[in-house]
């Protein structure tokens, strides 16, 4: 029987369904509680060394989360439900499409003008640290790129960035041994 461990903050929060969830199908776990200390530790290393860096790579993530969620959106069903055994002829409603289309025409530019803003776009979003934001833009758009392997050619500083981020020691080992899935 496999083993879980649930980390999250000493307080109920987001993680207090999990936890109910857990009780109510009768399965033991590991209820692993951060503290505030620890978490600003953790928090520092991948998400800016300032307020202003923290909420920098907030805004940056926060932008990519817009494109990854309508692009999952064209590839879920009439109840809401992802499609995991899509086919590439499905591509969701054409107002899905569309809505993608257009998030991506209205923020992919704003990203690559952000790159831009630190070190030339040489580096990463916060310059010569890899934060979450980096790997959110290697996340957010790796499906996408599948699909249409030229999106990024207006934006060479970004895909300069995916490279680097998938290029990183850290992160190649990591994609070369995870587990493959559709998304």
């Amino acid at each position: 029987m496999p083993s879980y461990t649930l980390h999250y903050f000493n307080h109920r929060g987001r993680a207090e369904i999990c936890r109910m969830l857990f009780a109510a199908a009768g399965v033991q776990y590991n209820d692993r509680r951060i503290e505030s200390s620890e978490w600003d530790n953790m928090r520092s290393r991948f998400h800016g060394r300032s307020n202003i860096e923290m909420a920098r790579v907030d805004y940056i993530s926060d932008c990519f989360y817009d494109i990854l969620d309508d692009y999952l959106r064209m590839y879920q069903d009439g109840n809401c439900r992802m499609m995991f055994q899509r086919s590439r002829d499905t591509n969701g409603s054409s107002e899905q499409r569309m809505r993608y289309r257009e998030t991506c025409r209205r923020i992919l530019p704003f990203m690559e003008r952000t790159l831009e803003m630190r070190n030339g776009g040489s580096q990463f979003f916060m310059g010569d640290q890899m934060t979450m934001a980096d790997m959110m833009c290697y996340c957010a758009l790796e499906n996408p790129l599948m699909e249409e392997t030229s999106m990024l050619s207006s934006y060479p500083k970004l895909m300069a960035l995916r490279n680097r981020v998938m290029n990183h020691p850290k992160m190649s080992n990591y994609l070369q041994k995870r587990c493959r899935t559709e998304f």
